[in-house]
């Protein structure tokens, strides 16, 4: 069995809240890892993992055997928005998949990434956000440009089956969107449950141990990905204990102000992009700021 949605990001752009919340429909199946990253070759930081080119169709598959009699089953990974070979990959897989895509004002997403980078220890400490804008770091600054990354979709999939939403609007109208996506993917809005809507919270996030965040995911991932073992990695993942290592070594962090040098270096660095993105989606986006 193979999904007949996905969510392909992007990244730092609501996905893990719809993740969330879409589990919860009776008519909706998701596996239990999030982010199945099967179609694109190079994960956020870069790093080729390539699933697709490494495991066979039986592997992504496998994720989908205890669907039951929902109608839809989804993928929900953001790195296949950026990634330059999973809209060909997901075209020759699932072409009959319907699309979802979210985004965030470009410049919100970028800092928002480069501090979830700096936290997790992604990226150099003594790596300063101003190096990162000035570099046009391809990990966190390139990957909000959405009108290139969006073309490349809309160039392998007739434009009915591909929703964009913006992160902004999503949160403005949290039941709304959840009951156009449900709309989208042909199942009844009125069948989900309507409470916790709003108990999402999206709070930056810093670690008292980077390594154990980092050493978990790992260990998780590769479980994942060894016949044999991806039982060990489900079980783990059902009985609550990543999350409960994750709340242990996770801490408050507020991220400092942007320099206002900084939001108008961003702001002219994406500029053109939003104007191939908002010609791409026939309106304008009135809810980032220009």
């Amino acid at each position: 069995m193979l999904p007949n949605f996905l969510i392909i990001g992007g990244e730092k752009c609501g996905t893990t809240w719809l993740y969330d919340v879409l589990k919860r429909h009776p008519d909706i199946y998701l596996p239990d890892t999030k982010e199945l990253a099967y179609f694109n070759r190079r994960d956020s930081n870069l790093i080729e993992t390539d699933n697709f080119a490494r495991m066979n169709a039986g592997w992504y598959e496998k994720f989908f055997e205890d669907a039951g009699t929902e109608t839809a089953s989804g993928d929900i990974s953001p790195m296949y928005l950026c990634d330059d070979l999973a809209p060909q990959r997901i075209a020759d897989t699932v072409p009959a998949a319907k699309l979802i895509v979210t985004l965030r004002d470009p410049v919100d997403r970028a800092v928002s990434h480069y501090w979830m980078a700096h936290n997790k220890r992604h990226i150099p400490t003594d790596l300063e956000l101003e190096d990162v804008v000035a570099r046009r770091h391809e990990a966190i600054v390139q990957r909000g440009l959405y009108g290139e990354q969006l073309e490349r979709y809309f160039s392998l999939f007739p434009r009915d089956r591909i929703l964009v939403l913006t992160f902004e609007e999503m949160m403005s109208d949290r039941a709304g969107t959840i009951a156009e996506i449900c709309r989208f993917i042909g199942v009844d809005p009125s069948q989900m449950p309507s409470e916790g809507l709003d108990e999402a919270v999206f709070a930056s996030t810093a670690y008292r141990a980077p390594w154990l965040h980092n050493a978990s995911v790992a260990a998780a991932t590769a479980l994942r990905a060894t016949p044999g073992l991806s039982w060990i990695a489900k079980s783990l993942k059902r009985s609550g204990f990543n999350d409960k290592v994750k709340s242990i070594n996770a801490k408050g962090f507020s991220k400092p102000p942007l320099p206002d040098a900084l939001r108008a270096d961003l702001r002219a660095y994406y500029a053109k992009d939003r104007e191939k993105l908002e010609t791409l989606l026939g309106r304008k986006i009135e809810a980032w700021p220009r």
